[in-house]
């Protein structure tokens, strides 16, 4: 298999850094379900690592704090940076941490999709946001000078009402969550000239593809590379994010039904001039066309384009089931047309085809099979000559399709052309049919394997005028 990997418009060495999407919500976390209850810091930590990663990135509490190497309590925002880190993800917090939030620099934060832990005195809360561990809830400073230290989770600042929600990780049950206002916050948060104790998320930002809606794939041709195109309907303002591009070539194992059922290929007149080393991916006005180079071996492959946004990895169009024919030296073009596309099962068709020796090598010389001593009785004519075989596309499974059957003798010299026209046999049984004719000889085998397309063409068999009227 051939691949190439390339980002547009420069390569990326890894995905975007995640942040919030605007209706992610994390799952709650309590610290409850181990005694002592000692983890506050981790708990929130996790639902905010949930919150920036969407549900990518998720550890237990007590995963954080092995990552972070804590093991004891009295955990610091800068032990949770620790673990983050090692999850790749580059914590930054207030006031010692590389930021200097303040209220309203936190409001807008949680405003705009963000969310936040939060560490401050449990027992300034307000009554009913202590009856989780109404203990803890009623120490003071007096009798012990850290004894009500406490981390808490908040996201979703409703302005209109001045509140946030908060997650506290001494919830338990089924419980998810509350309404906390500003002010019952404000009271709980230590805040040193005016700056607050808090880590804090990217604000929200939209999928890179959300609201866009592509098309199926267009695909086209050249000598030199495989062209994808799809069309695509954009909300008004989006910008395109630019796209990582992956094209893959397998070779086909059966050349003439990849043919037959490979999305429909238009072949261009001429080569670009230069076909990219890495799959090239450009926004136009209503579409998105990535590019890539076909290989360099001759043969028959099946393509796939895989278009993947830079933030999450998520493939957002791709195309598959491609059938791509790199033709060598010895290559055959031809085209089939036949005047009915709806014929009935058993009946005579009428086929017109012509085919072109469009290589540099003849198609009549003698030819030596691989194995055979090199003397001249071993010497046999090629022998090259059409074949065409019906494949089911879709029918009854236990239909038989009929015997390839050799239409004439092609011995033809380069940039020579021959029409052929002749009748053959539909299948017996009802259902979509493709005609493929191929070119073949005694001593290099299939063209199509060679990297020749064969010529295709559908037809819809209907089941005998009589056995119409027995149903």
């Amino acid at each position: 298999m051939v691949t190439w990997l390339s980002s547009v418009p420069a390569p990326a060495a890894a995905l975007e850094p995640p942040s919030p999407l605007p209706s992610y919500r994390p799952e709650f976390v309590t610290q409850t379900d181990e005694l002592p209850w000692q983890d506050c810091l981790w708990a929130s930590g996790a639902m905010l690592l949930d919150k920036w990663t969407n549900g990518d990135v998720t550890r237990t509490y007590q995963q954080l704090r092995r990552l972070a190497q804590d093991h004891g309590g009295g955990s610091a925002l800068a032990d949770l940076g620790v673990a983050s880190a090692r999850l790749g993800i580059d914590l930054r917090f207030s006031p010692d941490g590389g930021e200097r939030i303040t209220w309203p620099d936190l409001l807008r934060r949680l405003e705009r999709g963000a969310g936040a832990v939060v560490l401050g005195n449990y027992a300034a809360l307000p009554r009913w946001y202590g009856r989780w561990d109404r203990a803890f809830w009623t120490l003071t400073k007096e009798e012990t000078a850290e004894g009500d230290n406490h981390a808490m989770y908040i996201e979703r600042y409703d302005r209109e009402r001045g509140r946030v929600w908060l997650m506290d990780p001494l919830g338990r049950g089924d419980w998810e969550g509350e309404w906390i206002s500003i002010r019952a916050l404000r009271r709980f948060a230590w805040s040193r000239g005016g700056i607050l104790s808090v880590a804090v998320t990217p604000t929200a930002k939209d999928a890179p593809y959300a609201g866009v809606t592509m098309t199926d794939p267009t695909i086209s041709m050249t000598s030199t590379t495989l062209d994808a195109a799809w069309g695509m309907e954009a909300p008004s303002g989006w910008a395109f994010p630019g796209a990582d591009v992956r094209a893959a070539f397998e070779p086909a194992d059966d050349p003439l039904r990849a043919a037959a059922e490979s999305l429909p290929v238009t072949m261009a007149a001429a080569a670009t001039a230069d076909a990219p080393s890495n799959p090239e991916a450009v926004l136009a006005e209503t579409s998105v066309r990535a590019v890539a180079a076909l290989p360099s071996v001759p043969g028959a492959y099946l393509a796939t384009i895989t278009l993947t946004d830079r933030r999450f990895g998520e493939a957002v169009a791709d195309a598959a089931n491609v059938a791509v024919f790199v033709p060598g030296p010895r290559r055959a073009t031809l085209r089939l047309l036949s005047p009915d596309q709806a014929i009935e099962a058993g009946e005579a068709v009428s086929v017109s085809l012509s085919v072109a020796n469009s290589g540099t090598e003849t198609w009549a010389e003698h030819g030596q099979l691989s194995g055979t001593p090199a003397v001249a009785s071993a010497l046999l004519i090629r022998e090259t000559r059409l074949v065409a075989r019906w494949i089911l596309l879709d029918g009854p499974a236990e239909a038989v399709p009929p015997v390839p059957v050799e239409l004439r003798a092609v011995a033809l010299a380069p940039g020579t052309l021959t029409t052929v026209t002749v009748e053959l046999g539909a299948p017996g049984t009802a259902g979509a049919w493709a005609l493929v004719v191929d070119v073949v000889d005694d001593v290099a085998g299939s063209f199509a394997a060679l990297g020749s397309a064969p010529a295709v063409q559908m037809f819809e068999v209907l089941a005998q005028w009589g056995m119409r009227e027995l149903e």
